[in-house]
């Protein structure tokens, strides 16, 4: 026999409580601070911009991807002789 179907649950959520006067005045004087645009140049960006691109070897990337190639290979024979 089917179960009946229970309705929806609601669930009792307390208000939220309504900021005090100290939070607002703390925020008031975040928001007076003055934003120096040279503090974000001095971040990740910077350090980024610097970089010394390196040269690199063009036949690195097909010799792993063979590399790999050749292990997926490996793997799979090693597993067929495994289960046979």
């Amino acid at each position: 026999m089917a179960e009946a179907k229970k309705g929806v649950v609601r669930i009792p959520v307390p208000p939220r409580k309504q900021p005090q006067a100290e939070d607002s005045a703390r925020m008031e004087n975040i928001r007076a601070e003055p934003h120096l645009p040279e503090a974000e140049s001095r971040g990740v960006h910077m350090l980024m911009s610097n970089t010394v691109q390196a040269k690199r070897d063009p036949m690195t990337v097909p010799l792993v991807g063979l590399l790999l190639a050749f292990s997926v290979i490996s793997l799979i024979v090693q597993m067929l002789i495994a289960f046979s």
